[in-house]
C-alpha cells in the first residue's frame, strides 16, 4: 500500500524544538555592587588594621568580605591600589564626620578658624584615625605609597581647607598673609604635635583638647605680622 504524500511536504519531519535562552551573566545591579565594594572595603580596613599592610593578602580580604578573587582583583588590582581605596572611604567618612560638627561654625574671624581647628584635635581623637596614624608611622619607611596616599587624601586635603578659610578670614586686611598655607601648616603642626606627644604618657580630655586648639590660634594671631 502507497503512501500518500504531498508535494512539498515530510511526513517524516521533527517537530521544530525551540531554544532556550540562556539569560548572560553580566553586571550586578548598582545596590549588589554597591554592597560588594562596601563589604571590601570593611573586610580589608578590619584586616590591615589588625594584622598590618604586609601581613595582609589579597586572599584573606576577598575570604572575609565573602567574594570571589577574580571579584576583588576586579575591582582593585593590587593591594596599594586596595589600601589607597579603603584610605579614601575612611577619610570621607571623617570629613563627612567633621562637617557635622561644622555645622554652626561662626563667620566671623578669627573664630571660625577656632572652630576647625577644635574640629581637627577632635578628629585626631577618633579612635579609628589613630589607628591609620600608627599603620602610616609603622609603615612608611617599608611603603612609602601608603603614607604619601593618606597625606594626599587626609592630611593635605585639612592643610588645604584651613588655608582657604585664613585666606577668606584675611582677605580684607590691609596686608593680607603672603604665605596662608605655611601658617595652616604651623596650626595642624602645632595641634597635631602636642595630641601625640602627650597622649604617649596621659589621656586628654575633649576640654583641654579644644581650648589647646583655640589657643594655638590666638598664638599664631599674635605673630601676624611674620605672616
Amino acid at each position: 500500500m502507497k503512501e500518500n504524500k504531498k508535494r512539498g511536504s515530510r511526513v517524516d519531519a521533527k517537530p521544530e524544538v525551540k531554544a532556550t535562552r540562556v539569560p548572560r551573566m553580566g553586571r550586578p545591579p548598582s545596590k549588589r555592587a554597591g554592597e560588594i565594594e562596601e563589604a571590601i572595603l570593611s573586610a580589608a580596613k578590619e584586616l590591615f588594621l589588625s594584622l598590618g599592610y604586609e601581613a595582609t593578602s589579597m586572599e584573606a580580604v576577598a575570604q572575609a568580605a565573602g567574594v570571589s578573587k577574580r571579584t576583588l582583583y576586579i575591582r582593585h588590582s593590587t593591594k596599594e591600589a586596595l589600601i589607597k581605596a579603603v584610605v579614601e572611604d575612611r577619610v570621607r567618612n571623617w570629613s563627612n564626620e567633621a562637617s557635622a560638627r561644622n555645622s554652626d561654625v561662626p563667620e566671623k574671624f578669627p573664630d571660625s578658624l577656632k572652630r576647625h581647628a577644635q574640629t581637627f584635635v577632635h578628629m585626631l581623637a577618633n579612635p579609628e584615625v589613630r589607628q591609620f596614624d600608627r599603620l602610616i608611622m609603622t609603615t612608611a619607611q617599608r611603603f612609602p605609597e601608603i603614607a604619601e596616599t593618606f597625606y594626599n587624601v587626609g592630611y593635605n586635603y585639612e592643610l588645604g581647607f584651613l588655608t582657604n578659610e585664613i585666606i577668606r578670614g584675611t582677605q580684607d586686611d590691609a596686608v593680607p598673609p603672603k604665605e596662608p598655607r605655611r601658617v595652616a601648616l604651623q596650626l595642624l603642626s602645632m595641634i597635631q604635635g602636642w595630641r601625640r606627644t602627650e597622649e604617649t604618657v596621659r589621656t586628654i580630655s575633649a576640654e583641654e583638647a579644644a581650648e589647646f586648639a583655640s589657643q594655638a590660634v590666638d598664638v599664631l594671631l599674635r605673630g601676624r605680622d611674620s605672616w
